[in-house]
């Protein structure tokens, strides 16, 4: 058994993750922007993007992601979910013009999958980063 760092040494599981990076990324926007009209949505999609920061996280193992600024955006982006349905409903929007309704869930899938995906991601990274196993993990 080594004792090697997993960053410095898997190639292999480098190789990999760079890989299908771009293809979480795509199958997460996907699941959210599909979302009303198929099984899935905001959380699953939001979930999807948060493994994004997961293989990030196991491939580069470094503390440059400044977590305050993800849990910032986070915030943002609960307000929205808040803030726009209560918006909609009370004015009647969504009442009065019933063929927007499609844009409306899918503006709330986007907010509520980004929204999951920045706060499972900034719990991963604090609890690798805060609870010191960023600095012990092996694969």
């Amino acid at each position: 058994m080594s004792d090697t760092n997993v960053g410095s040494e898997s190639t292999i599981l480098r190789l990999i993750v760079g890989l299908l990076y771009p293809f979480m990324l795509l199958f997460g926007f996907y699941v959210i922007l599909n979302g009303h009209y198929t099984p899935g949505g905001g959380f699953q999609g939001g979930s999807v993007l948060a493994s994004l920061f997961v293989a990030r996280y196991v491939v580069y193992p470094v503390e440059d992601t400044d977590t305050e600024v993800l849990h910032a955006i986070q915030r943002v982006f609960l307000s929205l979910i808040l803030i726009a349905p209560t918006v909609l409903l009370f004015t009647g929007l969504v009442a009065r013009f019933p063929h927007y309704r499609g844009l409306y869930l899918t503006t709330m899938d986007v907010l509520i999958g980004v929204q999951v995906g920045f706060g499972l991601g900034v719990a991963v990274l604090r609890f690798a980063f805060f609870q010191g196993v960023g600095k012990t993990w092996r694969l």
